[in-house]
């Protein structure tokens, strides 16, 4: 079985100019911060937006630069304790925060390969892609388990 076959089709998609803001109101009532794909014209897939690209807008520093001083213990920083203006939500774009770099999916891989790229990841979702780079879906490892239960006829 291929991943076409049990991807979700229906992704929601933002845009690298969405403002923060605008961002988070789309999510407002959801319990978990999905992966969000960010896309050009054409669903061109471009980056996407993790729960922990949210959490990095309340570093106040680059902590991969501390990660090079060896004697510097990266300390985590209290997200109630940091002094956020409320501009913040208009002044910060998806560009800013979004990841350039991430794994995705064709299509026509096959399901154990999907669940294998993201173990080997340590990924519970994925954006799926045609040949071209464009957008089709994205599948969960869930989708991957719920399929292997309905093929072994425990559900249908």
């Amino acid at each position: 079985m291929q991943v076409k076959e049990v991807m979700s089709k229906e992704v929601i998609v933002v845009k690298r100019s969405m403002k923060l803001r605008e961002l988070l109101d789309i999510f407002k009532d959801f319990h978990i911060f999905p992966l969000v794909p960010v896309v050009e014209e054409g669903k061109r897939l471009i980056g996407v937006v993790s729960f922990r690209n949210l959490i990095d807008v309340f570093q106040s520093y680059n902590p991969d630069v501390l990660k090079l001083v060896p004697f510097l213990d990266e300390e985590e920083q209290n997200i109630f304790k940091i002094d956020i203006s409320e501009d913040l939500g208009d002044l910060v774009v998806v560009e800013d925060i979004m990841e350039h770099e991430y794994i995705t999916i064709q299509e026509d891989v096959s399901l154990e390969d999907a669940y294998n790229l993201m173990k080997l990841n340590l990924k519970e979702e994925l954006p799926v892609v045609d040949r071209s780079g464009r957008l089709t879906g994205r599948i969960g490892i869930f989708d991957i388990v719920k399929s292997v239960f309905n093929q072994k006829g425990i559900i249908k």
